[in-house]
């Protein structure tokens, strides 16, 4: 009988001992399920020893310790882990790490001699013979995440205020400290210039050590029993709002430092919490939803939204919790908010004027043609544009366009276009050449914006339509019941630096109706998101082509708005030339 067997099995024995322990009074608690993982193992690891220190065959030992390398490479990973849950540490990625290295370190270890070479017979039994990377390797991926986890402790050993968890903790520290000193010394230090053993490792005392200072630390100080004072310490500390947390009973429990800086005063008054002391017109109410109070003393008028809320303090014990935040900063922010809204609404205002001025919105009266539009943005002021100018010799420019965004600086760029148009209308240019000149002008003073549009110059004498696109969908035709559609090609102006432009002709018969509008008719959602579409608006238009011309626009416009169920989500415009008849 080797009687060195009786360390491990009498270490095998206390620590099984404290996982039943452990396991018959647990709840539901992570840091509970992985101390119980962290102590398996160390059972696994003290029947590795006995399995060591029980003379089997010669043959057998090398292959049984690579094989076993499971049951102690991740133990000072799994000790890390309990830390960082008992702590409420986030892991990010450390935890990752070290796992990634414990994986690899037992792949190449029961892959290669690398770390284990063979394996060498001592009186009390089979010890492995180590190869160049087992010690690196122990150091780093073994010893490495437990004096991690252990200067975690110590942190915070410092930094609690409770006397409770400062007993738990010496225990644990105390415990830890014995048992990773004496296997780090006995197993990696204790050897000859050959590399033996001097004395047995005494790595299944060191567990014993450490599962005699745990079972103190939980029967004595309630270690693992994890409270919301704990939880509360860790994650009320630095929160903006105020927390105050009471016993059922009324009794005083936690308070975080921002609560502290609203009352001005203890929240605890004989060891006791009273909101009348601290809310005027406070009435007691169960779980409640936010509600406004004066504070209490306070230098000037100070607000406070209070909400109340049970909350279990303990597996036995229930709790009220009190959130405080500081309203009179937020109404000084709502003050200037509604400041900023009348200043914006005022802009919006005189944008809109502006627009007012540069929209045309009265037309020649002409026998030989008539126009008529609507235009409706999708704010106050939008996005889309259009001119209408007419010279001394008859010729009729046209300019509809749409300026990228909605809002003021939309409508800001789009008085700079109206402006350049009136500009280079009077050169009497071609469609083309005349949007060309309008790219070049607005290019130097037009940053982030970029203009769809299409130009287009009438003459009626010779009931003739020129026109240029940029980046514009085509005017229509109405004639005689149907819709002809004119093509033509054009990049966007502002978009780029080198246009793509042409010039397109179309002879027009007497009673044609030129149509010009804006995406926003067609491009109109409804409810659950659908698009009206653009082959659809164009088959309804043709539905509607024998109609009047107000007629046909206020329809268009009541169509989009009746899609949209009231809204529409860009500017709505449309322009009809009526050409005369002869």
């Amino acid at each position: 009988m080797n009687h060195y067997l009786f360390l491990p099995i009498s270490a095998l024995i206390i620590n099984s001992l404290l996982i039943s322990y452990v396991f018959a009074r647990r709840f539901r608690s992570a840091v509970i399920g992985d101390f119980l993982r962290f102590s398996l193992f160390l059972d696994l690891w003290l029947v590795s020893y006995i399995l060591y220190w029980s003379l089997l065959p010669a043959e057998w030992m090398t292959l049984v310790f690579k094989l076993t390398c499971f049951t102690w490479i991740p133990t000072g990973l799994l000790y890390l882990e309990v830390v960082y849950k008992f702590l409420n540490l986030p892991s990010k990625w450390v935890l990752h790490f070290f796992r990634f290295l414990v994986l690899l370190s037992i792949l190449v270890t029961t892959s290669t001699d690398w770390v284990i070479k063979g394996s060498v017979l001592y009186d009390w039994g089979y010890e492995l013979e180590p190869n160049w990377l087992f010690l690196p390797m122990s150091a780093v991926v073994v010893s490495g995440p437990a004096y991690l986890g252990l200067s975690l402790i110590l942190i915070e050993r410092f930094k609690t205020d409770s006397e409770t968890i400062r007993k738990q903790l010496d225990l644990l520290i105390i415990g830890s400290i014995i048992a990773f000193s004496l296997s780090v010394y006995t197993e990696l230090l204790n050897l000859d210039e050959n590399g033996r053993f001097l004395s047995p490792p005494l790595t299944p005392v060191s567990v014993t050590i450490q599962a005699v200072f745990i079972f103190l630390a939980i029967t004595r100080y309630g270690f693992l029993n994890i409270s919301l004072e704990r939880i509360a310490v860790e994650l009320f500390r630095d929160i903006h709002d105020g927390i105050i947390l009471v016993k059922k009973n009324g009794e005083f429990f936690f308070a975080n430092q921002s609560a502290l800086h609203l009352l001005r005063i203890s929240p605890s008054q004989n060891g006791f919490f009273d909101p009348n002391q601290h809310f005027v017109n406070y009435h007691e109410d169960s779980d409640s939803p936010p509600r406004e109070f004066q504070l209490s003393g306070s230098t000037g008028h100070v607000f406070v939204e209070l909400t109340k809320s049970s909350i279990r303090i303990s597996e036995e014990e229930s709790g009220i919790l009190y959130l405080l935040r500081d309203v009179t900063e937020r109404k000084i922010s709502q003050e200037k908010i509604h400041q900023l809204y009348s200043h914006i609404v005022n802009d919006l205002e005189i944008a809109r004027v502006t627009q007012s001025s540069i929209i045309t919105q009265k037309f020649p009266n002409k026998e030989s043609y008539r126009i008529y539009s609507f235009f409706q943005p999708i704010e106050k002021v939008g996005g889309d544009m259009l001119r209408v100018i007419e010279h001394p010799s008859g010729r009729v420019d046209i300019l509809f366009a749409d300026v990228s965004g909605h809002g003021i600086a939309s409508a800001m760029v789009g008085g700079m276009l109206s402006i350049t148009f009136q500009i280079i209308s009077q050169k009497l240019l071609s469609p083309k050449e005349s949007l060309f000149e309008i790219h070049n002008i607005l290019s130097k003073v037009v940053l982030h914006h970029h203009i769809s549009a299409v130009f287009a110059s009438y003459y009626p004498d010779e009931n003739r339509l020129d026109f240029s696109y940029a980046g514009h969908h085509p005017i229509l035709i109405l004639r005689n019941g149907e819709v002809i559609l004119l093509e033509g090609e054009g990049r966007i102006i502002l978009a780029v630096r080198e246009l793509l432009l042409n010039d397109y002709t179309f002879r027009l018969h007497p009673e044609d109706r030129i149509v010009f509008y804006s995406d926003g008719l067609f491009e109109v959602k409804n409810g659950v998101g659908e698009i009206l579409g653009y082959e659809i608006f164009l088959d309804w238009l043709k539905d509607m082509a024998t109609r009047d011309t107000l007629s046909l626009l206020e329809a268009s416009q009541r169509k989009a708005v009746d899609f949209g169920h009231g809204k529409h989500n860009d500017d709505l415009a449309m322009l009809v030339i009526e050409v005369g008849g002869q």
